[in-house]
């Protein structure tokens, strides 16, 4: 896994008695050198989420909700809430959860606070503090959405071949660990278009993965909400290029914008859509009957739709209800 520091302690490793131990743990040391500057691990691996022997992953996103005043459901962090019903259903609801193992992690802010991070690691994920990632010509549309470049950070995370990034308003109805077969979730090569090629922009990688669905809101543009990708550092590092060039692309939306932009179906790396049975955004009740996997909604909100916000404050209830019931509902 990626370390950003390595401590040791014990100093009798390192006696005359053990020199075998002493010269294998400065191998070892040597070996994680290279990855001292890569993104943290904070909490401990969950024994039920083998990361080491998993091919894929969940990721989501969290930062404070600077609007949370409290604990009722009209000013609570949603958001927060929203992370947690994602690992449960990821991971403990008899009816979505995982049946192969595949873990959950979570990109938190350094601003997100311990006690946040510890209730999560409790929950079963594995919390990852990211750097914060500024851009200061990017304006967001929404306060909310000033942290959000953050998530590129996920594609640090090159242990993993395959990664299915959730923002924390997505309720999942059914198991999603089939996603990673779809066709739609093949790596891809690169067009190699040379008039798509800029000179002031990082190499663009030789392969990729992005693929999700449409953005209802914007025509023919891939929604930032889910989305399957390949981490890699090429495209980390093109990524981070084109959102220092200032006007490359609009930035309201700002990491949905930078997608838009580099996987435009014009492009050397075209996103390409999943099948519209993984998830829906402004979803209906009639999706639900008609066996959506997940939708793209807050629970707090949805005040158009009685039924299907019924549905969603139930998978809210379940969750708090498995807590409680296994005597760990404090937060």
């Amino acid at each position: 896994m990626m370390i950003s520091r390595l401590k040791l302690s014990g100093s009798h490793i390192f006696s005359q008695r053990y020199p075998i131990i002493a010269i294998a743990t400065f191998i070892f040391v040597l070996c994680l050198l290279p990855f001292r500057n890569r993104i943290s691990l904070s909490g401990v691996f969950p024994s039920t989420v083998p990361l080491a022997h998993s091919k894929y992953a969940y990721c989501t996103f969290l930062s404070p909700d600077t609007q949370a005043t409290g604990n009722s459901l009209d000013n609570e962090d949603h958001y927060f809430t929203g992370t947690r019903m994602l690992i449960y259903q990821l991971l403990h609801d008899p009816v979505t959860r995982t049946t192969s193992s595949i873990p959950v992690i979570v990109l938190v802010t350094t601003d997100v606070p311990q006690s946040t991070r510890d209730r999560l690691t409790k929950d079963g994920a594995t919390v990852v503090e990211v750097s914060p990632l500024s851009f200061d010509w990017i304006k967001p549309g929404r306060e909310r959405w000033m942290r959000v470049m953050d998530k590129l950070h996920v594609f640090e995370l090159v242990e993993f071949e395959k990664i299915l990034l959730l923002d924390t308003d997505i309720i999942i109805l059914k198991p999603l660990d089939a996603i990673f077969d779809e066709a739609a979730a093949d790596v891809l090569p690169n067009l190699g278009k040379a008039a798509q090629i800029h000179a002031d922009e990082a190499p663009q990688p030789p392969t990729y993965l992005m693929a999700g669905i449409g953005d209802s809101s914007k025509a023919k543009g891939l929604n930032a909400g889910f989305v399957l990708l390949r981490p890699s550092l090429e495209i980390y590092h093109h990524y981070l290029s084109i959102a220092a060039i200032e006007g490359r692309f609009d930035g309201a939306w700002p990491e949905q914008d930078l997608w838009n932009y580099v996987h435009s179906p014009d492009g050397n790396m075209p996103w390409k859509p999943i099948p519209p049975h993984w998830t829906a955004n402004s979803p209906t009740y009639q999706d639900y009957e008609n066996g959506i996997s997940s939708v793209h909604e807050k629970y707090w909100r949805c005040e158009w739709d009685q039924k299907l916000r019924a549905v969603l404050l139930k998978s809210r209830f379940e969750m708090e209800g498995y807590w409680k019931g296994i005597g760990l509902d404090h937060k």
